[in-house]
């Protein structure tokens, strides 16, 4: 009877401790990612504009250092992997321009995505992990007239989740 006894406690202890550990699985609940931004703020002025090459169709940049005439460009940081792009020219027209992370697929051309009118009204995807460069057109475009580069801010946000 004892041995009966001790065999009971025992496959009790043992039942009961799975049973709570599935109930402790069962409890546990998922959390939401959180959504974590960046903001980049970059301001351009005539004549610190270059050109941005090589591209598909050129278009102009905000110099880093007007002394090199290189274009600024803003590394990421680990989970960035949505970009949105608002310009404010003094002229107050709207900006073209689009979003480049140099050449992404080994031709020898810089890509172009992320076309805007001003600013994007959404975050979008960035197709990979290189430092953004931003850069834009003056001119006539029919979804964007006309487009005067000046003087004014570039406002980019990079987030984890759209």
């Amino acid at each position: 009877m004892k041995r009966f006894l001790i065999l009971f406690l025992i496959l009790g202890l043992v039942f009961g401790s799975i049973a709570t550990a599935d109930a402790k699985k069962k409890k546990k609940k998922k959390t939401a990612p959180v959504k974590i931004e960046r903001v980049v703020e970059l301001e351009y002025a005539a004549p610190g504009i270059g050109v941005n090459t090589p591209a598909a169709s050129g278009g102009i940049c905000p110099f880093a250092d007007p002394t090199t005439q290189e274009c600024i460009e803003i590394p990421l940081q680990a989970d960035e992997t949505f970009i949105k792009v608002e310009m404010t020219d003094a002229t107050g027209l709207p900006v073209m321009g689009y979003i480049s992370q140099g050449d992404t697929d080994g031709d020898g051309i810089g890509n172009l995505y992320g076309d805007f009118c001003g600013g994007h009204p959404e975050p979008i995807a960035m197709e990979s992990t290189n430092p953004v460069r931003i850069s834009f057109y003056n001119g006539v475009n029919p979804d964007c007239l006309p487009s005067a580069v000046t003087t004014g801010s570039i406002k980019v946000t990079l987030s984890n989740l759209p």
